[in-house]
């Protein structure tokens, strides 16, 4: 199999999205001691960029990709919730 052109940006876009849950990781792992308030902020930033990506789709992006990334966003959001039941948060 050989890769055409699409799915060579399809892999483009992919790896941008990747970037900032790379970001998020490392943020979260620098920290001797964990901080809730600190994770809600990345959770909700990572949001914030899925939105954006999604708005920001070509009209032609593959749907398995347009899904991904919906469901990325839906899972962030369950967990983002989370955060709101949480006796720990204040």
């Amino acid at each position: 199999y050989e890769l055409e052109e699409k799915d060579w940006d399809a892999i483009a876009l992919v790896s941008e999205w990747l970037k900032h849950f790379r970001h998020a990781t490392t943020d979260m792992s620098t920290t001797k001691r964990p901080m809730l308030s600190s994770v809600h902020g990345v959770f909700r930033g990572l949001q914030e960029h899925l939105k954006e990506a999604i708005k920001a789709l070509p009209e032609d992006t593959a749907p398995e990709i347009k899904r991904g990334l919906t469901d990325a966003h839906r899972k962030l959001s369950d967990y983002y919730s989370k955060f709101d039941a949480s006796p720990y948060y204040l």
